[in-house]
């Protein structure tokens, strides 16, 4: 897709570079946004501003369309082919080159309780408390 693509992404980051330079960014943005008409007030040249306005127009969307259209091509070709998710996952880990397997992790092990706690002693009644130092 990429590829079948390039000479049409080239085409538009041209237009952007001449609107920017034109125009200024910001203005290209509206502009190419469709917030602003090429006859605004803030648009210097109107040649320029007509160029951005119907490639965001016709150029912007096409894009758009296209690549949602090459995910929806690949999702039913999945489901044709009756590929499950999983398998899926695995051809495009193959397709980039990353191992099939993630790496391991150790096992998980279960918590272990607490040491007992020695018995409580209660307090020796024969000790110093304070009542008995009057």
């Amino acid at each position: 897709m990429l590829i079948d693509a390039l000479p049409i992404l080239i085409v538009l980051a041209g237009v952007l570079l001449i609107g920017g330079w034109l125009l200024g960014w910001r203005v290209t943005y509206e502009v190419l946004a469709l917030n602003t008409s090429p006859y605004g007030q803030s648009v210097k040249n109107r040649a320029a501003g007509w160029l951005i306005w119907l490639t965001g127009w016709l150029a912007v969307p096409s894009v758009i369309g296209a690549l949602a259209g090459e995910a929806i091509g690949h999702v039913v070709e999945r489901r044709q082919a009756g590929t499950t998710p999983k398998q899926a996952v695995g051809e495009m880990r193959e397709e980039l080159g990353e191992a099939q397997q993630p790496p391991q992790l150790p096992p998980l092990t279960p918590p272990q309780p607490p040491p007992p706690m020695p018995p409580q002693q209660p307090p020796d009644p024969g000790s110093a408390s304070g009542a008995d130092n009057e």
